[in-house]
This record gives C-alpha cells, structure tokens and sequence, in this order.
C-alpha cells in the first residue's frame, strides 16, 4: 500500500499567490500518495501522542475546504484555527495557508506550543531550527528517512529546504512493530506499545463490521480516551490481534478506512462482530 501524505500544494490556478480564499478545487490542501521531491530533513515528533495529533490534524485540514492555499496569506488559517482552538475541522471562514505554515499549524494543533506565533509562521528553510528548538521534533537526515519512504512514520514531516515540505499519513513498509506513530496505513499496528495494548491474540485478527448505530473510534482502549472519528453501523475495519481489557472487556485495535483516509484506533469488541 502507498504511504499516503498530507500537504498544502498550490492554489487553484495553479499558481502560489493572489488566488482566491478557500480551497477551489479539493487539491489546494489534500492528501495524495508519497513522492520525494528533494527531500533532505525530516522532522519527526518525539512523542506519538504528538505524532498523532499532528496527522489528525493535518488529515482535518486536508478534508475542510475553507482551507486553501496562498503565500501571500498564508497565516490566514492560523488566525481561523486559534478561533475555534485549533481544531481545523472546524474553520468555517475561507482562508489561505502554504506548505509550512501548515505543517506549523498541525504541529500547534497537536499541542506544540512553542511554535505558536504572532506575525510569520516559519518557511522551508527556517522549519529545521524552528521545530527542533521547539524541544518537540527530532532533525533526521540519513538518506534512509530522506531516500524513500519505507522508514518513515504517521506524523513525520518531510522538507526540502526552500521549496516544499509535507506531512507523512501512514507508516512506511519497514517500519517496526514497537515504533512511531499510530499509522494509517502500512504496518498499521506500529505503535501499539507506545499507545497502551498489552496483549496479542492471533485469532482476533481479521475484518469487522461495526454493529452499534455508532462508535466511536479512540486513541486508547476506554471511554475515556480522546476520539478520534465516529463509525457508522455496518462500517467494515480490520484488527491486526492487539488489544487492551478494560474492565474485562477487550479493546481491540482497528483500522478503519473513511474515504480516502484511513484511521487507526482502538474501539470495543462488544459492538464488532466478525465478517
């Protein structure tokens, strides 16, 4: 499966400045297949939970087309996501952003506060300083992270310095098990240890279907972890065997596709039967 990335790219005349506010065409700010286009940083989150939230973040943006693409205003989206905290699903009023000021902007919405700011968001070529002296991001630069993608991880953010930079949606294909962010794709139970499952059973992998009108889809086993997407009845997801018991009940983590994004959680099996 392609690792799928998530960017700000051009706007709808294809050009990078004056266009209008809003993405026009679904392709200003979207999610695409990996490409390297002269990738030589990668910024990568220390924390998962930050990792997570950034490409949560950045996959919300993607999806709301009040968020377009323009240089000359391209702070405007931060100023509209500050007004409902950050949460991009929310902006309702069309404006603009580029490449960087939205990787910026998804690195804030995950809780990275000291690259919040007044004026400017940082460019490609000042990304590198800014995000790893924000005590948050990690600087990779062997060709194994900047060659390909097969190493890298949902929340890495890729930059070729004075031109573009993107974010990574789902893990590449020799990522680890153990390691990273939760992933959208690829070796999609990546992060299971860092996110909480204890046990693996080989006999609970497999396709589901969801049997409740709704559930909600979580970013640990328990009602009380923060949601990630809900899932209609009769949603199919796939279980890779991990899971978490919460008062005796097992929690199981999923994959669950939603268009063109694919998410991964934990949801309980009470309300999954197997398909």
């Amino acid at each position: 499966m392609a690792v799928r990335i998530g960017h700000a790219s051009i706007d709808e005349r294809g050009q990078g400045r004056n266009g209008a506010a809003g993405d026009q065409t679904g392709r200003e700010v979207f999610t695409r297949s990996y490409y390297n286009m002269g990738i030589n940083v990668v910024l990568r989150p220390k924390k998962s939970a930050i990792a997570e939230k950034s490409a949560q973040a950045c996959e919300a943006g993607c999806a709301n087309n009040n968020i377009g693409y323009d240089m000359n205003q391209r702070n405007t989206a931060h100023t509209a996501a500050r007004q409902v905290g950050y949460n991009l699903a929310k902006i309702k009023t069309k404006c603009e952003t580029d490449c960087s000021a939205f990787m910026t902007l998804c690195a804030i919405a995950a809780g990275v506060s000291a690259l919040d700011y007044t004026g400017n968001a940082p460019t490609t070529s000042t990304m590198r300083r800014a995000f790893s002296e924000s005590g948050a991001y990690e600087v990779l630069t062997d060709k194994k992270y900047t060659g390909s993608s097969d190493y890298l991880k949902r929340g890495d953010i890729c930059v070729a310095e004075g031109h573009h930079t993107f974010m990574i949606l789902s893990n590449g294909a020799k990522v680890s098990s153990g390691t990273g962010g939760s992933s959208g794709g690829g070796s999609s139970h990546s992060n299971v240890k860092l996110e909480g499952a204890k046990s693996k059973d080989n006999a609970l992998t497999g396709a589901y279907k969801v049997t409740a009108s709704s559930l909600n889809l979580r970013m640990g086993a328990g009602t009380s972890k923060t949601i990630i997407t809900s899932m209609p009845a009769g949603a199919k997801v796939n279980c890779y065997g991990y899971y978490t018991t919460v008062s005796g009940v097992k929690w199981l983590l999923i994959a669950y596709k939603k268009g063109n994004v694919t998410f991964t959680g934990y949801a309980s099996i009470k309300y999954l039967k197997r398909v």
